[in-house]
């Protein structure tokens, strides 16, 4: 058994102005079970301030704060590009693993780099919508995409969705990819028991245009005033600016909930409705059956290979089909909802997902950078 040592950044993400807060979760949870494997010699946290206390991590983890990454924009890009490999060989650790999948284009990393891919999105609103994003953050996190095609060791992707996204790319790039393995995303059984359901819905917005929270407004007033709907129905995201919900009764806006607040709104929800045009893996639908809501979500190729049949899916482009979706959910007997979640757990859990990232390590740990050896 070949023996690891790796340094884990997290030292860019921080709740309070993180852009995905599954990503952050993420992030956590993977640095908590890679540090736990008995295969790493040494294990290297990188961190930050804000998540001081936080981190489910063995005492053995060797903890480095590194507060440059969450001092504001520019410090942030410095970080990015050039700071977070100058730790990574300070370190000396043979490898450096970037969670959040994005590598420098500024300079070679001067160890082994290993990076989690959560997808495509930038180039996606290349193809599909290019004003959706501010055309220098679109161009900055292309090229941060291009640069892990190019440079990485290895990259590991959240669903066989995204890995195929990454080697179109790479096609379309005319680069050598360099190794991709499918890792996916674990989740945990919940360790509270499902409280009695209320008359509750719960609806994730988001100001990017791909999550369609403006179809959502369009869809779930149209659904509001066709079925007279009496509960309560909660928004919990960013709405874009010049989007308003409809003054209903009952309806009402979370622009951010901490995960407590969120995981007991969750207990008490009936279904999850989840709006996407692109997604990478899609973890909401998969929280919501584990916490015994069944989800109601876009039909899109990721969040259909991960759900593989579980939950309720309509098409973006027919309000009959989500009508009927959201009807069925609502109906959806406890036994079923439970029969679903223990074969999402089945399929993704962190204990596989652990192993694939430590085999895919042990597998290409072939000492020095092989781009700084050419």
């Amino acid at each position: 058994m070949n023996s690891l040592q790796i340094t884990y950044s997290l030292a860019d993400q921080q709740f309070q102005r993180t852009k995905s807060i599954g990503i952050l979760n993420l992030s956590v949870q993977l640095a908590a079970r890679l540090a736990k494997r008995p295969e790493f010699d040494r294990f290297t946290l990188l961190t930050n301030q804000t998540l001081e206390g936080q981190l489910p991590i063995p005492a053995t983890t060797r903890v480095q704060r590194c507060d440059l990454a969450i001092g504001g924009r520019f410090r942030r890009l410095v970080w990015d590009q050039w700071s977070v490999y100058r730790a990574a060989r300070q370190s000396g650790n043979p490898w450096l693993f970037l969670p959040k999948g994005f590598a420098s284009f500024v300079r070679l990393c001067p160890v082994n780099l290993a990076l989690y891919a959560h997808d495509a999105i930038h180039e996606y609103y290349q193809r599909h919508n290019p004003r959706g994003l501010p055309f220098l953050e679109r161009l900055y996190f292309q090229k941060c995409v291009r640069a892990g095609l190019r440079y990485a060791n290895v990259i590991f992707t959240n669903s066989d969705f995204t890995r195929r996204e990454l080697e179109r790319l790479a096609r379309a790039c005319r680069l050598p990819a360099p190794p991709l393995r499918t890792a996916g995303i674990g989740f945990s059984a919940p360790t509270a028991p499902v409280r009695t359901k209320q008359d509750r819905i719960v609806v994730l917005a988001g100001r990017w245009p791909h999550k369609r929270t403006d179809l959502a407004v369009e869809y779930l007033a149209r659904w509001q005033r066709t079925s007279q709907f009496p509960g309560n129905m909660d928004w919990v995201g960013g709405l874009s600016g010049d989007l308003v919900l409809p003054d209903f009764s009952g309806w009402r806006r979370h622009s951010r909930l901490p995960e407590s607040e969120y995981r007991q709104l969750m207990a008490q929800a009936r279904a999850l409705i989840y709006f996407s045009d692109y997604e990478g893996f899609g973890m909401p639908p998969v929280e919501a059956v584990l916490a015994g809501v069944c989800p109601v979500y876009s039909a899109i190729p990721a969040t259909e290979e991960v759900m593989d049949g579980a939950g309720c899916s309509f098409s973006n482009q027919s309000y009959d089909t989500f009508s009927k979706a959201l009807t069925q959910a609502l109906a959806v007997a406890p036994s079923q909802i439970e029969a679903w979640a223990m074969e999402l757990l089945r399929r993704h859990n962190w204990d596989a997902v652990a192993e694939r990232v430590v085999s895919g390590l042990q597998e290409f740990d072939a000492g020095p950078n092989p781009i700084l050896r050419a």
